[in-house]
This record gives structure tokens, sequence and C-alpha cells, in this order.
């Protein structure tokens, strides 16, 4: 099977159509005789015996190109025609209708010196014309071949006829081909001996809805020459004559496709070859109608030409939309937005050309390929206009589907922002059409958020997510990006990603190691960024745990590190969930970076995740719903009314049973140590009514002295005399707790004891940034 020919571009396809019109041209001259001549001339031999040459021709032609000189020598043997302004003017059909002539043209004359002063068509131009002369045919065949063509005698011809256009600067063929353009527009405007009549009938006035009639003047010889349609129409099945010798024939031709706008500029093509033979222009409708047009009367240089205006001119490029996929994939590296033109005026007229590429008379491949790549790369804003809203449903619902296909790790953060563009603009927009666009954008955000967090350690590991935390946040539009971003987190979780959400949030992004300083972070403790991040892991947190059996149904527990377990589960005792025998904890886990060699160690570890919830610390004390556990702890001041001592923030939030939030602290044995009682309430080991809130253990060095304190192990059992059932407590010593303070557990096997105090309790966060790394 033979690749398919791609389509040519607008310089390809210019050229193709002025060479088809020369070649087009070439044969009118060369067979005349055939094409509705209306003049001969019978050239003598010199030898009598010898038989005579007849050239034919066309009066129209010689009239509008022909110098003066040439009309002396060679038109010399007959009267001057009749002048008639309006060669029709007796027929019943006026000459041309006020549709016709409100197109616009300017029928004035070009200044080439080929024309006649007055140039008067003929009453009759049927009438054949026979003009005996002894002039060498040779010599004459060659000199009215270049009044077809251009072409010929070449420039010793233009010397004789003394043409401006031979003298003048530039190109000498070009100038040529621009004055014969010239002169067959002019032959056409003035009707110069027309002989044939093209009819449009119907409605076309959008405030006139009646039907009229649209009448051009035109030439047989030129149609014939240059359509395939007419050529069979007029010479291969004939056309019967008009009943009067006088009336010109008449062709009717159908409306739709065509409009007296979209045959104004066909008929201007076949005359001189391009589109752009006047200073009228075309819209886009009209752009369509030629190119139907074109279907119709079998002329593929036009279509191949109003093809490429459109898809250049008209829609900039329209997304590459004459290469293929892979060659498109190639220049554009997948990346979406980047191959084509986003402006308001391709964006109203992308919807537009995707219906008729896609239309039954129409099936234009390039067009429907690149006006589906354009509308996937106007998604955002460019969804937003009402011709996107008229696009049928199952269009719409295409364009989904292929902007799912782009919705890749690499693009999924550019979509997510034009999304919320698009979203932020049909908010002030009260139309009917609105609420359509706005479901399409929902709906691609919704695909949007399942990518990120699908795929959340590809999309968390992408050059515009690593740019924003190098940069930490000091670009004005990072901080709105990032909360955009970690909303898409929290919209797209589900049963089968939390897990690998929750694990990426912290290794990827609060405790990805500095590119040049590998004891630290790459966000620093004040950055913006490390606070969204942190308050949607407490988010994602919350949720999962919230989600538990639904998880562990969905196996979203099987891909997660050990680490990562331990901090999800809480403590949770689940035998579905196995947990690695030795401690692998975030704090000890070691943390390695593609493209680096950095590594985190088990200090490094801690100092970082303390930094990282110590600037958060403050803010959470008073407004933090139900609760986030730190697994490192905060050092801090506790005042009660005994005294001031050192402890560790473990826990911020509600407490079972408790109204208001609460700070759970740890509290090591040592020289500021309150005693065994504090104000009636009793010291833990992080749990309370049998539901653990932190573990005692977990409390950072940054205190110094505590830090290298000997390890005693303290039974509180005993000294207490609690009474357990299984891992609860007694319900007698569980409603007295309450009554008391959230702060209870019977065991507590290490140097430090955990206590639960009011936030207003906490006098002064120590700043972990000043810790010793």
């Amino acid at each position: 099977m033979a690749p398919a020919v791609s389509p040519p571009g607008l310089i390809e396809a210019t050229k193709n159509s002025t060479v088809a019109w020369q070649d087009n041209l070439q044969s009118l001259f060369n067979n005349a005789k055939d094409r509705f001549p209306d003049v001969v001339w019978e050239l003598q031999a010199e030898d009598e015996k010898a038989k005579s040459e007849e050239v034919w021709g066309h009066k129209a032609i010689v009239y509008a190109r022909a110098p003066p000189s040439f009309q002396a020598r060679y038109f010399s043997f007959r009267p001057a025609p009749v002048a008639s302004p309006l060669p029709y003017s007796n027929s019943p059909f006026p000459a041309q209708s006020t549709l016709s002539l409100s197109v616009g043209l300017d029928i004035s004359r070009s200044p080439s010196p080929f024309r006649v002063a007055s140039p008067t068509p003929s009453n009759n131009p049927g009438t054949l014309l026979r003009l005996p002369t002894s002039i060498n045919p040779i010599l004459f065949s060659n000199e009215l071949e270049y009044l077809y063509t251009g072409k010929g005698f070449g420039e010793a011809f233009e010397f004789l006829f003394d043409t401006s256009e031979s003298r003048a600067e530039g190109d000498a063929e070009e100038n040529r081909i621009d004055k014969l353009r010239k002169d067959l527009v002019f032959m056409w405007r003035s009707r110069l001996y027309s002989d044939v009549r093209i009819a449009l009938t119907g409605s076309f006035s959008s405030t006139n809805h009646e039907s009229t009639t649209a009448i051009f003047s035109s030439h047989r010889f030129i149609l014939v020459s240059r359509s395939p349609y007419f050529h069979s129409q007029l010479l291969s099945w004939g056309v019967p004559q008009q009943s009067k010798s006088d009336e010109p024939l008449t062709i009717t031709l159908p409306s739709p496709p065509f409009t007296p706008a979209s045959l104004h500029f066909t008929l201007g093509f076949i005359y001189t070859g391009t589109l752009i033979f006047s200073h009228r222009t075309y819209d886009l409708d009209t752009a369509f109608h030629i190119m139907r047009s074109a279907t119709y009367l079998a002329l593929d240089s036009l279509y191949d030409e109003i093809q490429a205006r459109i898809v250049q001119e008209m829609l900039h490029g329209l997304f590459h939309a004459f290469l293929e996929f892979a060659e498109y994939e190639r220049i554009t590296g997948g990346k979406w937005g980047t191959g084509g033109c986003r402006c308001r005026q391709c964006a109203r007229r992308a919807p537009r050309t995707l219906e008729f590429a896609l239309a039954d008379d129409v099936k234009n491949a390039a067009l429907e390929r690149g006006a589906r790549r354009a509308l996937v790369g106007l998604f955002g804003e460019g969804w937003c206009t009402s011709e996107f809203a008229g696009l049928p449903q199952r269009l719409r619902e295409s364009l989904l589907k292929g902007l799912a296909k782009r919705t890749t790790p690499m693009n999924v953060f550019a979509l997510l922002f034009a999304a919320h563009h698009g979203l932020e603009k049909m908010n002030a927009v009260i139309d009917p059409w609105a609420d359509v666009v706005r479901e399409m954008l929902q709906g691609a955000r919704k695909t949007i958020d399942e990518v990120l967090c699908t795929r959340a350690e590809e999309c968390f590991e992408q050059p515009d997510w690593l740019e924003m935390m190098e940069s930490d946040g000091v670009r004005f539009e990072d901080g709105e990006q990032v909360e955009l971003i970690m909303d898409s987190v929290r919209r797209g979780l589900n049963e089968k990603n939390a897990g690998t959400v929750y694990q990426t949030l912290v290794s990827s992004i609060l405790l990805r190691p500095h590119l040049t300083e590998p004891d630290s972070t790459m966000l620093s403790a004040t950055s913006h960024i490390r606070i969204q991040v942190e308050e949607a892991r407490v988010d994602v947190l919350r949720w999962m745990r919230k989600r538990w059996v639904g998880i562990r149904q969905e196996n979203g527990f099987d891909a997660l590190d050990g680490w990562a377990l331990k901090e999800i589960s809480g403590g949770k005792r689940d035998t579905h969930i196995s947990t690695p025998s030795t401690e692998s904890t975030l704090s000890v886990k070691t943390l390695r970076r593609k493209g680096s060699s950095d590594t985190i160690t088990k200090s490094t570890a801690a100092s970082t995740a303390a930094v990282a919830a110590a600037s958060t610390l403050k803010q959470q004390l008073a407004f933090t719903p139900r609760g986030a556990t730190l697994e490192i702890g905060i050092p801090c001041i506790i005042s009660s009314k005994r005294k001031r001592f050192r402890a560790y923030a473990r826990y911020i939030g509600e407490v079972e049973g408790e109204l208001g939030p609460w700070v759970g602290v740890e509290v090591p044995v040592g020289d500021s140590w309150p005693g065994e009682k504090l104000e009636g309430r009793d010291w833990n080991d992080g749990t309370w009514g049998g539901v653990r809130y932190f573990e005692i253990g977990g409390a950072g060095s940054e205190w110094g002295d505590y830090g290298d304190a000997p390890r005693r192990r303290v039974d509180y059992t005993s000294s207490k005399g609690l009474k357990r059932e299984g891992d609860q407590l007694s319900v007698e010593r569980a409603k007295r707790m309450r009554s008391a303070s959230p702060a209870v557990s019977d065991v507590s096997t290490s140097e430090s004891r955990g206590l639960f105090v009011r936030p207003q309790q906490v006098l002064y966060v120590v700043d972990a940034v000043g810790a010793d790394l």
C-alpha cells in the first residue's frame, strides 16, 4: 500500500495553482479551434499552390491583451465593433444582478499598454470572424501565443510591443505572469465578448430571506479550459443553446454549495490561477464554501490552495495540520500546548473547522486532524466560547478522550492550571452555554486529578514542579500554583492511590535533599511550599484513617515502604498489613534521589523533619481539626501551676471525649522534671482511652542535655494500680480520667513520659532551625 501523500502547504499550493493555470492556458491556445473560437486568421502561404493555414483565437483575448499596433496589423480588415457597454442589454436577464455587483470588484483597467483605449464588446459574440492575411504564420503564431500564455516569443516580443513591464525591476517572468492576470481579470470584469452566464438562485442575505438570483458573466473558452465540470457541461455533454440568437447561454449552479461570494472568488481563481486577484478578502464561512465549490467543479488546485490558506492564514497553522502523528510528536516532544496558536481567533474558529471537516460532503482528514489537535491544545480558556459549547455532544466527548491521552505526568501541571483558569473565566459568564463548558472543564479536571494521584511519584519529578521547589516559593505565582496542586491531590484520592500519595508527599517533597547542601532539605523551614504540602499530608493521612478497610481491600498498602506503613497506621494492630520486624520509620529511612549520590541519614532525617514541623506548630495549635501526629517532636516550653518545664510537642488536635484542641507532649525525665503529679493529670505513654495518639521515643535531641540522659525504664502501672482489660483501660478508670484530663495510659517504659495539655499552656516553641544538624 502506497503511503498517503500529505496535502501541500501554502507556498507549494500557490505554486501548483500557478503551474496548473499556465498549463490550462497553453492548452487553450493549442486547442483554440475546439474551445468556442470567434476569430480565425487565414494565413496565405508564399506559394499560391500551397494550402493556407488557419490560426484560431478569441476576440476577448486579443482586445484584452494586444497593443494597438497588433490590432492595427491583424484586425485592420473589419469595421470597428459596435459599442455596447452592456452586451446583453436586450436579454430578459440583467447583465449582473445586484448581488453579483455587490462583491466590490474594482473594474478599472490594468495600466498594461496591451489594451486598446476603449475595447467594445460585440453584440453577437458567437459570430465567427474570418481574416485572410499573408503574414508569416510562425511569427504570428508566436505573437498570439504570448497573448494567451505570457510565454513564447519572450523578451523580443515584449520589445516589439514596447511594454513597461519588460523594463520594470524584478523578475521578468513574474512581471509577465502578473500582467497576464491583470489582463484576464479586466476581460472578465468588463464582460468583454462574454458568451455565457452563471446563475445562482437562493436566499443570500441574513436580513432578507426572499429568494433572489445572482448572475455572473463569463467566457466559455476559459471555463472549459480550467474546470473539468464545465468541460463536461459545455463540450462533452453539450448544453442546448438559447432559443433567441442574441441571448447568451445560462448555466445554473446549486446553492449551496455555491454562494455569490464563493462563486466570485472561484471565477477569479479560474481566470487568474490565484485567490489573491483583488483587494477583497473572504471570511472563514466563505472559505468553506470555496472549498465545497472547488470539489463540485473538480478544481483540485483551488481545493489545495483554499485548504492551505484556511490552515496557514486563517487558523495560524492549526497545530501542524499537514503533519502525521509521528512527525507531530517528534517536533513537539509530546508537550501539551506547544504545537500551535492559542489566540482567541483560533479558539473561535477551531470548533467550526472541526464540524466542517467532518461534514459528509467534505471529509477532510487534514483539517480534522488539525482541528482536534487545536481543541485539545486550547483546553482551558480556549474552551470558553459559545462555538465550543455548540459542538455536538459526541464531538465534545471525543475531545475529552483526546485530552485524556495528553494528560501525562509531563503535562499534568500545565493542564491543571489551564483548567483552573478556564473555570475562573466561566464563573463570570451567565449565558446558557456556559453550563456546558463548565461541565466539560470539570470532567477534564477530574481526569487530571486522577493522573496526578495515580502517578504521583512521576508527576513530582517533573521539571515544572522541581523548578518551583528550587525557587522555594519566592516567585509570586508559586503560592497559588502549589495550592492548586495540593487541592488536586485532595480531589484525586482514592483507596488505591492514597498510600502512595502520602509516601510521595513526604519522601519526594518534604524530605527531598538540597542539591548543593546534602545535609538539608530543598525546602526551607519557612517555605510556603512546605507549609502547604504539610497541610496536604495531614489531610491525606486523616482521609486514609477514615477509609482503612476500603484501602486494605483495594490493596492500597501493598506497595508502601515500611516507614510509610507505620506512619499511616499510627500504631494500629492490623494483621492484614505486614510490617517490618525492624524499625523502619521515616526518620531512620535512608533516601536516595535519582541523579544524586547524596543520602539522608537517620540524624539528618530527624532534624529536617523537626524543621518541617516547627514552622507550622503554632498555626496548628489552636485550629487543627481532629488531630495530627508529629513523628519528630518539636521542642517547646510547657507552663503549669507548679513550674515550667521542657517538652516535645508530639500531637496537636482533638481527643476522644473532650472538647476543644489538645496538645500531646513528651516530657523527658531530667533536671526540669515536674514530678509524679501535675495538676491532677496522669502521665501516659501517648495513649488515652485505648487510642494511641503518639509513640514515646520520637522526641528529637534539640534540648541537648536530655539527648544524653541515661535511659531508665519506669513502670507506671504498679505505682498507680491501674487495671487493664486486654489492651484497654477499665471502664471505671477511663471515666475518672475523662473527668480530669485526657492524659492516661497504663504503660510507659522509657526515660520520657507523655502528657496532654491545653494549647495555651505551650508558652514557647523552640526554633528548630538553629539546631545542630
